[in-house]
């Protein structure tokens, strides 16, 4: 008679031995520094760095836990206390009730709860101590739970001061950089999705409709050399036709699309054959619906991840953006972000240009300076 094959389980057995302040204290920063080095390698921005750094230092940091071994009576927390089951999610509750009373802005919290949900995720992806060959976390300091939810965002309501808010500056960055990582790394279908990623940065960059970007031509339409895209599907006047109008090709949006040309676009079906830049699985011309489609998928995961959009984003949204940084970085050309953007009439320019308040604040800072000295 043969023996039945036996499933043998392994577990961790977690240390029983007090592990030294020092010592927990050295492992927490190991981690935390393990993770933020992250951003290095997927050549996050530095503004994202230190913002990520600063916050997570300071919230692990504020957080105190009563400990009589330690000089003053508590200690900063650890980040498997933070991740330990119950009890962490006991924690991140308080924590976003605390953010609720100080009457904090949806948005901010949800940047907040957010930042912490990435990390706690990174931290259960690779559970291991930097720097101790490979040790667990789990076999040293016990079980690990993500504590944060995509349930516990407040429902985003738009502030009246931020009605019709786009993305700019940093906040564009941020939404290029959660697509290019975390969305990318967590897409089965990484050609489709890294054109989507080369669509949107064109979009963002350019100012181009969707119509004209899918209509884009790899060897009519991008004039690497003079830094120009063009298209020959612009929106005609009062049943004009279409029209062709060039627009600036951003060093972002180079890099992009030179990386999705030679990389990503000889893989798509009829790539020899079919001149359309932006091909779908099946090697045709992408429609308008696809695309729609596309980024209702990235904006639907962006958002679970904390990122801060607009209520109604949209390939519209990111023309917007394009408009609004670059009048907030060269407002005297408003005559030149018109033939960009191919309007003829300034009212129309003025329903994408939206300056956010920090933007007027900022203005109306520097005209008080400019009379007060004058009056000096």
């Amino acid at each position: 008679m043969s023996r039945p094959h036996l499933a043998i389980v392994h577990s961790f057995p977690v240390a029983i031995r007090p592990i030294p302040f020092s010592e927990q204290l050295e492992d927490h920063q190991a981690i935390l520094y393990g993770y933020l080095d992250t951003h290095l390698t997927r050549n996050h921005s530095p503004a994202t760095l230190e913002s990520d750094r600063q916050f997570l230092e300071g919230w692990f940091e504020n957080y105190p836990v009563p400990d009589n071994n330690h000089p003053e009576g508590y200690r900063p927390l650890m980040v498997w206390e933070a991740m330990e089951a119950v009890r962490g999610r006991e924690r991140i509750i308080a924590f976003s009730k605390g953010l609720v009373a100080m009457q904090l802005k949806s948005q901010t919290i949800r940047t907040y709860l957010g930042q912490l949900r990435r990390f706690f995720g990174y931290v259960l992806e690779f559970p291991y101590i930097p720097g101790t060959a490979g040790q667990s976390i789990i076999a040293k300091y016990g079980r690990l739970e993500q504590p944060v939810s995509e349930y516990d965002y407040p429902h985003h309501v738009i502030d009246h001061e931020n009605e019709g808010f786009v993305l700019t500056g940093q906040q564009l960055i941020n939404f290029y950089d959660f697509i290019r990582t975390e969305y990318l790394s967590s897409n089965q279908k990484k050609i489709t999705a890294s054109r989507d990623y080369t669509m949107v940065v064109i979009a963002g960059e350019s100012g181009l409709r969707a119509d004209e970007i899918r209509h884009l031509d790899i060897h009519r339409d991008l004039f690497y050399e003079k830094n120009r895209i063009q298209t020959r599907h612009g929106k005609g006047f009062k049943g004009s036709g279409k029209r062709i109008r060039k627009t600036i090709m951003t060093p972002l949006a180079k890099d992009t699309l030179a990386i999705y040309e030679r990389q990503i676009r000889p893989y798509l079906p009829n790539s020899e054959i079919n001149t359309t830049l932006f091909l779908t699985e099946r090697g045709e011309l992408i429609s308008y619906q696809q695309m729609w489609s596309a980024l209702n998928k990235i904006v639907e995961q962006a958002r679970k991840t904390g990122l801060d959009l607009p209520p109604k984003f949209a390939w519209h949204s990111l023309r917007k953006s394009f408009a609004t940084n670059y009048m907030e970085k060269r407002p005297g050309d408003i005559w030149v972000l018109m033939d960009l953007m191919g309007h003829i009439n300034p009212s129309t320019l003025q329903r994408y240009v939206k300056p956010s308040k920090q933007r007027y604040e900022e203005a109306i800072d520097n005209m008080i300076n400019e009379l007060t000295l004058h009056s000096i």
